[in-house]
């Protein structure tokens, strides 16, 4: 639910962790703050092993860290200079009077009214592009605009949101990914690209959520829409309860897939387009949130979003090649709280005290309608004690029936509620085409939970990872690729397996835009996910002899990953 800290718009505490101080990367990997496009150019370059970063927000080292040792450099977009002086001093789109001229070729920020959409830079938090497009009444809109559907926590820069897939919760506009019309990225080689729908599908279905793999994202551009005024109205139930209404949803969606009967799959998840619930796990207790707006009717869900269809700190630097590269800082962690190990209702009553400014029921605009942590709240918990985030997408077909059992597991003789100290946070999204989408295939249901024992007590949160491993063995789930998790629920992950239809697909972007591997990150053997594995005719052959300009051949086979070293 929660974030580990605020941007405050100073720079990063540079000594590549995740928020809180732990997690950490090996100190001899080096950091790049550049100022320019031109100079990430050259710091890239320079180095053998490359990751980008925005704020920091990663539990999964081995994904986060470019690498092992000194030739390997983590580079950090928010410093950018327009994007740091934005960052610092936001500006109002009121200084340009609605007129598109007036807003200067570098500014981090362009609305194009006429056209629908905001090109950002990478760098940009997605709260300040937020108010931003709130604040934008100036020009052809007077209520503003907002992003179609935006993320619980929106303090990641708008450059990771889109590479780790994250979400709100829409059955029409899907992640913050298939909101994308255009993205441009530092390669490998040094050139930028810049790829829409149209001009590369197969390419654009991999850099829709391409983790850092892919290169370095320096820009994105976005569909919008008008402010509206939206209706939030709030159940409050018992987990069983939102157990048994997911279910009832659940069935009609599979009887309807199952008749090939399109628009009653629409109906049927029309009941969850837009839904977000906060599950006080401690206390046997959910707050159900639904929408409604004028736009809304069944017609509107989708069941697929593809990227191609339209929606009815201070910067430093030198003179020479490799300016603006630094040693890393230490950062002292947050404290451990040792409250945290003891009293589970306890601190089930205090977030249900303080949750409930965000599911108030009333008519508001669209940005403070839908559920989003705001800054405040942001702040408070990242001090409050270390924590660990995992994120779990569960197939739709099978969602109902794996939220009665895990209420069995939960509040059964297991009592693996005493595992959690605050709420856990629950989303819908429709289905995706981006290769490494958990949402492709179809709906998904997805649940953010937190462990905020284990680092405070200095020991495993077995009640916690037990809930964890009923997600992943029973329910299909996909992990969250920008959070935790991976090591302990996904150690040699064979992705031919869990994205059988795409995998090789996106091995074959990889191996377009970067086969030395600079982006591969930090993993190795039984951590290292980025494995492909290609037969022809029952023979093995190299991943490369079977990718076009499409993706992977149809004439090969895209074969598991086997065991791992």
């Amino acid at each position: 639910m929660s974030p580990g800290s605020a941007h405050t718009g100073c720079g990063l505490p540079y000594n590549l962790s995740n928020f809180q101080g732990y997690f950490s990367c090996d100190p001899r990997v080096k950091i790049g703050r550049p100022r320019t496009v031109e100079e990430l150019a050259a710091i890239v370059g320079t180095f053998d092993k490359v990751k980008a970063n925005g704020v920091g927000g990663s539990w999964w080292v081995e994904q986060f860290c470019a690498g092992t040792d000194d030739r390997a450099l983590n580079v950090v977009l928010t410093e950018l200079e327009s994007t740091l002086a934005f960052i610092q001093s936001p500006v109002s789109p009121k200084v340009f009077n609605g007129d598109p001229a007036a807003v200067p070729a570098d500014f981090p920020i362009k609305v194009d009214e006429d056209a629908g959409t905001v090109t950002v830079a990478a760098g940009i938090p997605q709260r300040l592009l937020l108010d931003y497009l709130a604040d934008y009444r100036y020009g052809k809109q007077p209520a503003g605009w907002v992003l179609p559907a935006f993320s619980w926590w929106t303090d990641q820069t708008v450059g990771g949101a889109v590479a780790t897939n994250t979400h709100g919760s829409s059955m029409r506009y899907g992640s913050l990914s298939s909101q994308v019309t255009s993205l441009t990225l530092l390669l490998a080689n040094g050139t930028l690209l810049t790829v829409t729908p149209k001009s590369n599908p197969h390419l654009m279905r991999a850099l829709g959520v391409s983790v850092g793999r892919l290169g370095v994202v320096t820009e994105l551009t976005f569909r919008i829409k008008p402010q509206m005024a939206v209706t939030k109205s709030l159940q409050e139930l018992n987990f069983k309860q939102f157990a048994d209404q997911i279910k009832s949803t659940q069935d009609k969606y599979t009887a309807a897939k199952a008749k090939g009967d399109v628009e009653g799959m629409k109906k049927a998840l029309f009941e969850v387009d837009e839904t977000q619930a906060l599950w006080i796990v401690e206390n046997n207790a959910l707050w159900r949130t639904d929408f409604s707006h004028l736009e809304r009717e069944p017609s509107y869900v989708l069941l697929n979003v593809l990227p191609g269809l339209e929606p009815p700190v201070e910067a430093m630097s030198g003179p020479d090649a490799t300016s603006g590269i630094f040693d890393q800082k230490k950062k002292t962690p947050v404290r451990a709280n040792p409250q945290m190990t003891t009293n589970p209702a306890y601190w089930g009553r205090f977030y249900a005290t303080l949750g409930r400014e965000y599911v108030m029921p009333g008519t508001f605009e669209s940005r403070k309608s839908f559920l989003a942590m705001t800054e405040q709240g942001t702040r408070l918990t990242s001090t409050l004690a270390p924590y660990i985030q995992m994120e779990v997408a569960v197939p739709f077909e099978v969602a109902g029936d794996c939220l009665q059992g895990l209420a069995a597991e939960v509040y059964g003789p297991a009592r693996l509620y005493e595992g959690f100290r605050n709420p856990a946070l629950i989303r819908f999204i429709s289905g995706e085409d981006f290769y490494l989408s958990p949402n492709r295939g179809g709906a998904h249901l997805w649940v953010n939970l937190e462990d905020w024992i284990s680092l405070s007590s200095g020991k495993p949160n077995d009640k916690y990872m037990a809930v964890m491993r009923y997600f992943r063995e029973k329910c299909w789930a996909r992990l969250h690729w920008g959070k935790g998790g991976w090591p302990q629920l996904a150690s040699c992950f064979d992705g031919a397996r869990e994205y059988p239809n795409s995998w090789c697909h996106f091995g074959c972007a990889v191996q377009e835009l970067d086969p030395s591997g600079k982006f591969a990150g930090a993993g190795k053997g039984r951590t290292d996910v980025w494995v492909w594995n290609a037969t022809r005719g029952g023979q093995a052959v190299p991943l490369a002899s079977c990718c076009t300009p499409e993706g992977f051949s149809s004439q090969c086979q895209c074969a598991s990953r086997g065991s791992c070293s």
